[in-house]
C-alpha cells in the first residue's frame, strides 16, 4: 500500500485570498490614516490662534498711555499702517525642505513687527500654518466701531494650492469686555 504524505503550506487560492484582503484593508486605512495626520497637523493652527487670542485680550487690558503721560483708549494691537499686519514668517511655505514645514531661520525678523511684539507672538519652531493679524477701532463705543481684532492662520497641508484657513475674532462688548467668536472659523480645514 502506498502511504498519503500529509501536505503542508497554503494553496494559491488561499494566497490570493489574503493578498486581496491585505490589499482592501490597504486601500481602506491609508486615505483614513493620511487625514488623520492633516488633523493631526491643524493643532498648531487652533494653539496658535488661542495664543493670539489670549495676548490680545491682555494688551486691551493693560493701561496705555502717550509719551507725554495721557492715557490711551482702549485697543488692540494695530499696525501703523492701520490694516491687516500679516502675513507672518513663513508666508506659504508649501513644500519646503523640512518636511513641508515653513523654516523660522529662514526669516530671522519676521516676527520683529511691533504688533507682534505687543502680542508677545513668534513661531520659532518649523510650522505648517503662517499667520496674520487685523486689528481696528478703539475702546468699546459700538457706535464708532469699536475695538475688534481678527487673528487668522492659514496653510497649504497637502501642497495642492488649495489653503485652508482658520480664523479666531474678538472684540469689546459695551461695557469694555472683550467677547470672542463663540470658536474658530474654519475654511477647508484639512487641505
Amino acid at each position: 500500500m502506498r502511504e498519503r504524505k500529509q501536505r503542508s503550506g497554503f494553496t494559491l487560492i488561499e494566497l490570493m485570498i489574503v493578498v486581496a484582503i491585505i490589499g482592501l484593508l490597504a486601500a481602506i486605512a491609508v486615505p483614513a490614516f493620511t487625514k488623520y495626520i492633516r488633523r493631526a497637523k491643524t493643532t498648531e493652527a487652533t494653539m496658535n490662534l488661542r495664543k493670539m487670542f489670549d495676548s490680545s485680550v491682555a494688551y486691551y487690558e493693560t493701561d496705555h498711555s502717550t509719551r507725554q503721560g495721557d492715557s490711551v483708549l482702549p485697543q488692540f494691537p494695530i499696525a501703523p499702517e492701520g490694516s491687516a499686519l500679516g502675513p507672518g514668517a513663513g508666508h506659504n511655505p508649501c513644500c519646503s525642505p523640512q518636511g513641508d514645514k515653513c523654516d523660522p531661520t529662514a526669516f530671522p525678523d519676521g516676527w520683529d513687527h511691533a504688533v507682534w511684539q505687543a502680542l508677545n507672538f513668534a513661531v520659532d519652531d518649523p510650522h505648517y500654518f503662517w499667520y496674520e493679524y487685523q486689528s481696528a477701532g478703539f475702546g468699546a463705543d459700538a457706535a464708532a466701531g469699536g475695538a475688534r481684532f481678527t487673528a487668522r492662520a492659514m496653510g497649504n497641508l497637502n501642497c495642492n494650492q488649495v489653503y485652508s484657513t482658520f480664523e479666531r475674532v474678538g472684540g469689546a462688548d459695551p461695557e469694555g469686555n472683550v467677547m470672542g467668536g463663540g470658536g474658530i472659523y474654519k475654511v477647508r480645514p484639512l487641505e
